[in-house]
């Protein structure tokens, strides 16, 4: 009996702590959804309708400096290019991928 009460009492646990991480997941996409978030890196490659950036710590979505691909909004039209240090404001889609809507040389 006892090793069915300690069995319960874990499982319970283990439930409760997998919803509180789920719960706390929602509330993060949704909030980030409709905000948009600035920041600062250098570009690393140009394709078609994509960017890749070397961008600094984005504290508000707890990112550590990373190399990413983002999507643009529009077409790049003020002479970006590789190795340029840049000022970005990004949104993130219903798809959860980001997309940049405005970017410049710092």
């Amino acid at each position: 009996m006892r090793t069915l009460t300690l069995t319960f009492a874990l499982l319970s646990a283990i439930s409760l702590a997998q919803a509180a991480s789920h719960t706390h997941e929602m509330r993060h996409d949704m909030s980030s959804h409709s905000a948009t978030q600035h920041a600062t890196g250098v570009v690393k490659a140009l394709q078609a309708n994509k960017i890749q950036i070397t961008h600094e710590p984005i504290a508000a979505l707890n990112w550590p400096a990373m190399t990413m691909w983002f999507s643009l909004l529009k077409p790049i039209q003020n002479n970006i290019k590789v190795g340029d240090e840049v000022r970005f404001e990004m949104t993130q889609g219903s798809d959860k991928q980001w997309t940049i809507v405005t970017i410049q040389q710092k």
